[in-house]
């Protein structure tokens, strides 16, 4: 199939293109998934990898807590709400 059929198809018939394209993309989303815990192919900014900060927040929590300490503040960026 062309890239031009293709493309006929998802305009004019989207769950059929739906049907034709959920393999693939189905072998690319398991792709990178493997792919996540290469450390050749992980980001900093991967959402599913916590950054170095996160990774220290989270184990003065786990410190405090296991301590009985009251636990640290857990500071958010704005994210612009």
């Amino acid at each position: 199939m062309t890239p031009e059929e293709r493309e006929g198809i998802k305009n004019s018939d989207p769950e059929r293109y739906e049907a034709l394209t959920r393999r693939e993309r189905e072998q690319q989303l398991a792709a990178a998934a493997a792919q996540r815990n290469n450390p050749l192919y992980v980001s900093e900014y991967d959402p599913c990898v916590p950054t170095p900060h996160e990774r220290q927040a989270r184990a003065e929590r786990e410190a405090a807590r296991a301590a009985g300490d009251p636990e640290p503040p857990v500071y958010r960026s704005s994210g612009g709400w």
